[in-house]
């Protein structure tokens, strides 16, 4: 049967309301699928790096491993008929600009690549990756996901989940200009205070960097 990686990223993550309602609604949609193992990690360097290592020397490469390091991330393997191609369909487009407004990146996604989850792109591929975060992160497998997903959902279903639209505007006004960055990142800050109820403003705030980060890139890439 067949196995894919599915990682819940910081903006996921450390947004709880968001994190919840992801894994309610794959859930709900992917009703026959299998969970197994469920893992809430600060990712190491070397693991990131090995999960990113199709990607080292573009110019995303860096912020992709500074992204999955601002805060902890939710790690499981989803176990069934099609499921790489299933979950990529719920998940939406990679880039949130590109999601449909119905999947989960569409509804909760900010921009680019700041878009609330990683799944395996091809079986081949997924194979590879639910290796890696079984030998490095030790993911276990032999673990049922679906009780701690689903008391993860119990714990953080009624956080609120209201700034999505108001920090998309913000990245766009930002790249607008790219100007006051400090400014933007004070007010992206400040939105997710709600949303995040158990994380430092230290932690906040590396969040909202990296968001930028993310729109600095169209902006660098050239």
């Amino acid at each position: 049967m067949e196995q894919t990686l599915l990682i819940l990223k910081p903006d996921a993550t450390m947004r709880r309301g968001v994190g919840a309602a992801v894994f309610e609604q794959i859930l709900s949609s992917l009703p026959d699928v299998k969970l197994k193992g469920f893992l809430e990690i600060a990712v190491p360097k070397q693991v990131a790096e090995k999960h990113y290592a199709i990607h080292e020397g573009k110019f995303f490469y860096s912020w992709l491993l500074e992204f999955i390091q601002v805060g902890n991330v939710l790690a499981t393997v989803l176990e069934g008929q099609d499921i790489v191609s299933r979950l990529r369909e719920v998940l939406g487009a990679t880039f949130v600009e590109k999601a449909s407004p119905d999947s989960l990146r569409g509804k909760y996604g900010i921009v680019g690549g700041v878009n609330v989850a990683h799944a395996s792109d091809e079986p081949a591929n997924a194979k590879k990756e639910v290796s890696l975060w079984q030998e490095e992160a030790n993911l276990d497998l032999f673990q049922d996901g679906l009780e701690p997903i689903n008391a993860y959902i119990t714990k953080w279903a009624e956080t609120p989940v209201v700034a999505t639209e108001q920090i998309r505007q913000i990245c766009q006004e930002y790249a607008g200009e790219y100007t006051n960055r400090e400014t933007y990142q004070n007010e992206i800050f400040e939105l997710l205070i709600d949303e995040c109820p158990d994380w430092c403003e230290q932690d906040l705030n590396r969040l909202a960097n990296a968001i930028l980060g993310n729109m600095d890139l169209d902006r660098d890439k050239d």
